[in-house]
């Protein structure tokens, strides 16, 4: 860099007039050997926002004309490569985490759109659960790439930071070096609660749930200790990798096994309620409905591969079910279950749904801030699930729910500027159209009686929160942050 210093003088010496005889093309070409941090000033183009300069004060120097003579060719051509990789590469990371956390593909090509928009580039996107593919188009150049994903546990902490910088990418906000640098930073950071709060958040969420499903109190004791096994499992899940694609077979096998031990020491309680309320945090139900939505916006190959793929995962749990259930049977060990109680009271349900928040705020990974989030999402789906079979029955009663889940969450969206994720993912999850799918496949492996007209049944309440949700977005979308202007320089 030292042949260029002799051809630079301080700005302070009043002798910005070079500077603004120069062209636009020879200030870039200055500017590129120096990096975003080089001031141009006088250029009438705000200085790029990113990390303060390191120089000492003498080092913001602004380019002569004799300097900007000195650059070597190519020099700027070199500058808006590295650029415009830099504009790729972010694009990249987030179109990888919009899928990751199971963004339908109606919005993640709806808000990479937006993003490559405001970058200057155009994008052509096939998104399914387990790839993406893209083409970018800058100028005269195409990219073609196939960005591959897993689907991750629900996360509400790193949906609320990815949503806030994917906002200020798409209001052009911040730079894209800052911004990929804040993805990165995100997509590594770890989660809030440590592996034995997630664990113990996981029976709570069981024993209450187990409650609200109408196990009554005797089911809370044995759901919240099949919950906790289950929440060991999974957080051994995610640190042994070849666990990992047996988690579904091996918790089914827990969860039975735990509850039929458990009922031969402890008063007799609703086997297959506590089951269910052990298993909660695996059921696909929030998969489940977003396959239906993408199959309702005609996206049919992502609604099919992901409808498939929340099918493998019943079909493990029912396996692993079915497989604990056979050997207990075979050695007549199956103890017998009490009948569903309901839950009487205003105050024993609202004990219970605060606690059922606690459980889904700590195993979501919640923000402390959104606990009240969470809490005011369930209480409206439970008491909405109510209303609704109390005014047309329970199957179709769940749209009621999910359309006032729906709006909640969207006011929610509104009124704060975050995602309405925050609010929708607890609310839909306590609807569970996965537990009654759970059920159906179970019984089919056992009996195979009755599991058609069950699995019709989740088909229709996954249609009814999709139906809910569709008319909660159409009266009352989520208003997006406006975009900001456009510079002109």
């Amino acid at each position: 860099m030292n042949k260029y210093r002799s051809g630079y003088h301080a700005s302070a010496n009043g002798q910005d007039e070079d500077v603004a005889a120069l062209s636009a093309s020879e200030r870039d070409d200055v500017a590129a050997p120096f990096g975003a941090q080089a001031q141009l000033q006088g250029s009438g183009k705000d200085e790029p926002r990113g990390a303060p300069d390191s120089r000492p004060a003498e080092a913001s120097i602004v380019p002569s004309r004799s300097a900007a003579r000195a650059v070597p060719v190519g020099s700027s051509a070199r500058s808006r490569r590295r650029s415009a990789d830099g504009r790729f590469e972010l694009l990249s990371v987030i179109t990888q985490a919009l899928s990751s956390h199971g963004a339908t593909a109606e919005d993640l090509e709806r808000r990479v759109k937006a993003c490559a928009a405001r970058l200057g580039i155009s994008a052509e996107i096939f998104a399914v659960p387990t790839a993406v593919i893209v083409t970018w188009r800058l100028g005269a150049e195409i990219r073609t790439e196939v960005i591959r994903t897993r689907s991750s546990a629900i996360d509400l902490e790193m949906l609320a930071r990815l949503d806030q910088v994917i906002r200020r990418v798409a209001a052009g906000e911040v730079d894209s070096d800052q911004a990929l640098i804040e993805l990165r930073l995100i997509m590594a950071g770890k989660r809030r609660f440590p592996w034995f709060v997630r664990a113990l958040g996981a029976g709570a969420g069981a024993a209450s749930l187990a409650v609200v499903l109408g196990g009554g109190p005797r089911a809370a004791r044995p759901a919240a200790l099949v919950g906790f096994a289950v929440g060991l499992l999974v957080v051994a899940g995610s640190r042994v990798s070849s666990l990992e694609r047996l988690i579904e077979l091996l918790a089914g096998v827990t969860a039975t096994a735990l509850t039929l031990g458990l009922a031969t020491v402890l008063p007799r309680f609703h086997l297959a309620t506590v089951i269910l309320s052990g298993l909660i945090t695996l059921l696909p139900g929030l998969a489940i409905t977003n396959a239906v939505a993408e199959l309702a916006a005609r996206h049919l190959v992502a609604g099919s591969a992901r409808l498939a793929g929340a099918a493998v995962t019943l079909f493990n749990l029912g396996f692993g079910v079915a497989l604990a259930y056979a050997v207990f049977r075979h050695f007549k060990a199956v103890p017998p279950s009490a009948t569903a109680v309901p839950l009487l009271g205003n105050l024993p349900t609202a004990l219970v749904v605060v606690a059922l928040a606690i459980g889904l705020a700590v195993t979501m990974n919640a923000q402390v801030r959104d606990v009240f989030v969470v809490l005011g999402a369930v209480v409206i789906a439970v008491w909405g699930a109510r209303l609704g079979a109390y005014a047309v029955g329970p199957t179709l009663g769940v749209s009621v729910a999910s359309l006032l889940v729906g709006l909640s969450s969207n006011l929610y969206a509104r009124l704060s500027d975050r995602p309405a994720a925050l609010a929708l993912a607890p609310g839909i999850a306590v609807l569970v159209p996965g537990a009654l799918g759970f059920q159906g496949m179970s019984a089919f492996l056992r009996h195979a009686t009755g599991s058609v007209q069950t699995l019709s049944s989740v088909l229709v309440i996954a249609v009814g929160i999709v139906v809910g949700l569709l008319i909660a977005d159409a009266t009352l979308p989520a208003a997006p942050r406006p975009p900001a202007r456009e510079t002109v320089g």
